[in-house]
């Protein structure tokens, strides 16, 4: 099927990993790069797509993906975070280190310059925290369902993603 012209809508978001291999995986990021004008990453999230093999993925995505270092005042403050993603109930991977890279995202998406952009973000005991964090959320099926809304796919396309 032919990709329609590009039409961004113009806002931004911020990533953590899992939707972007699910984007990759279902040859749907171009849905990311129609509705969203830059998507805001971490380093760490950028590590964790270049280990499960999307290297050449992020290289060509950039830009629209933007990778953001985070200052030493946010790590610390994303591995906060990162301890309540390990504690919270709905999780059940309690290593600190491994939700570093939805604590980041999180982390960026409470940066002033992203208070009305939305935070990409799958995984559930990291929605529960980024919630209490009073941070807008949705996730890979979040930017599906705007992409038929707005008529970049159809529903018969949401299905087979």
């Amino acid at each position: 099927m032919a990709q329609p012209p590009k039409v961004r809508m113009g806002t931004y978001a911020v990533c953590s990993t899992g939707p972007l291999i699910s984007a990759f995986q279902s040859d749907s990021f171009w849905l990311f790069v129609q509705i969203f004008a830059e998507i805001h990453i971490s380093s760490v999230c950028t590590g964790e797509l270049i280990r499960h093999g999307w290297e050449t993925e992020v290289q060509t995505a950039t830009p629209p993906l933007v990778i953001v270092t985070l200052t030493t005042n946010e790590e610390q403050h994303a591995y906060t975070i990162a301890q309540q993603i390990a504690r919270h109930p709905a999780n059940n991977d309690p290593i600190i280190e491994n939700h570093m890279g939805e604590a980041q995202a999180i982390t960026l998406a409470l940066r002033a310059e992203h208070q009305g952009d939305v935070l990409l973000l799958d995984e559930l005991a990291a929605r529960a925290v980024a919630q209490q964090q009073g941070v807008k959320l949705s996730g890979f099926p979040g930017v599906l369902l705007l992409a038929v809304q707005t008529g970049l796919i159809t529903a018969e396309e949401l299905k087979r993603r």
